[in-house]
């Protein structure tokens, strides 16, 4: 079969397939991963050919993001069902549950109000995902809390607010920190070639879009060949590798030089037609605004909820602004924000509504971009309530 066996949830699904009657039933929990890798896209859309994906529920409790003993990683419960109807398939139910069921009792009755369809009553947020985007292996409605925002990260990749493209399509994006790791090491002093780096992430120094190297590298023994290679892909551009989202204050910082990382990837642009440092001013701008936060966290990989990582392919697939294509009028009035703001400091995601850069930042991108700054504003808000950038429960209105 043409799909992803590296899970062996994965391999029991495929023997479900041969195993299940004409009105049978596939229940399972699977990593939450499964909804939203790049890897595991085969295994979606095999699932959608074959049963109606009915119902799917994952846990936003950040005390129990899982439903399986003896694991720590965020899991989903999965319910699919024969489909034998010539009709459409109806949309697919997803529950994001808030509060997950702590006993078997609550356990029971969640099942059974989500079962009768007890909107009230159910511990979490209730989607209609529909079988369109089923079946094209985007599951996207697990990655947030709120509907409202996997709403607007499927219009924002889409262009409904402006002309959008895929950052791999106006970057060269990599190379990732475990290659850095295994050619360099780390130096207190240059060697003849002064190869430097931004190798760590930590929030009580990067609070700002502008920074600064923090460390020298020097090849690893016999690894001098490809160490040379490597450093012929460094940026200016940073965007992080993994970030701990409930502390986190910059998604994308810029260097004066460019440089490798460790917890940080190279964003090396392509355009021969503007001016690289003005796209690299004008994407740590767009990154850093409440709409550059939903479009990095609307496709990441949601292994643990507070800590995502992301994979290169995560990486080149962000929707970013179409900037080749952008007025260049409108391209300055980011360039100019980042100038005006690159050294004021970024208070922590959680603070967002509060942050007095981070609101100019977004009215810059609002009027570069032409999106309704009550739009902007009302993202922000959103995502200032999710648990996993909060890292608290969920606080209800």
């Amino acid at each position: 079969h043409p799909v992803h066996l590296s899970s062996n949830g994965n391999s029991f699904l495929v023997l479900a397939n041969r195993l299940v009657t004409a009105k049978g039933t596939v229940a399972s929990v699977l990593p939450l991963v499964t909804a939203t890798n790049v890897s595991a896209l085969d295994i979606r859309q095999y699932l959608a050919d074959n049963f109606h994906v009915e119902t799917i529920v994952t846990s936003h409790d950040l005390s129990r993001a899982y439903f399986s003993e003896n694991t720590s990683i965020g899991e989903m419960l999965l319910v699919c069902r024969r489909w034998q109807s010539e009709s459409d398939k109806p949309p697919t139910r997803v529950i994001n549950l808030y509060e997950n069921p702590a006993t078997p009792v609550d356990a029971i009755a969640a099942a059974q109000n989500i079962t009768a369809g007890n909107r009230d009553r159910i511990k979490g947020t209730v989607q209609a995902w529909p079988a369109e985007r089923i079946a094209e292996g985007d599951w996207g409605a697990v990655q947030f809390l709120s509907p409202y925002l996997c709403e607007r990260f499927i219009e924002l990749r889409a262009g409904k607010f402006f002309r959008t493209s895929e950052l791999g399509r106006l970057a060269e994006v990599g190379p990732a920190g475990q290659g850095i790791r295994g050619i360099f090491d780390r130096s207190e002093v240059p060697d003849e070639n002064r190869m430097v780096a931004l190798w760590y992430h930590k929030t009580d120094v990067t609070q700002k879009m502008s920074a600064q190297i923090d460390t020298y590298i020097v090849p690893k023994p016999n690894k001098k060949r490809q160490a040379l290679d490597l450093w012929a892909k460094r940026g200016r551009l940073m965007i992080p590798a993994r970030i701990f989202l409930p502390s986190i204050r910059c998604i994308s910082v810029r260097l004066d030089e460019k440089v490798l990382g460790s917890s940080w990837i190279p964003c090396k642009l392509y355009s021969n037609s503007v001016n690289k440092q003005t796209l690299e001013k004008a994407l740590c701008v767009y990154f850093n605004s409440s709409i550059g936060v939903l479009a990095m966290l609307g496709g990441r990989s949601n292994k643990k909820p507070t800590y995502p990582q992301f994979s290169m392919d995560d990486l080149r697939r962000i929707p970013v602004p179409d900037f080749v294509k952008m007025d260049e009028d409108k391209m300055k009035m980011m360039t100019a924000a980042y100038d005006d703001l690159c050294d004021s400091i970024l208070l922590p995601l959680p603070q967002m509504n509060e942050c007095e850069t981070r609101k100019t930042l977004d009215q810059a991108v609002v009027a570069a971009l032409g999106i309704d700054a009550e739009l902007a504003a009302a993202i922000r808000r959103e995502l200032t309530r999710e648990p996993s950038i909060t890292g608290r429960p969920y606080e209800q209105n």
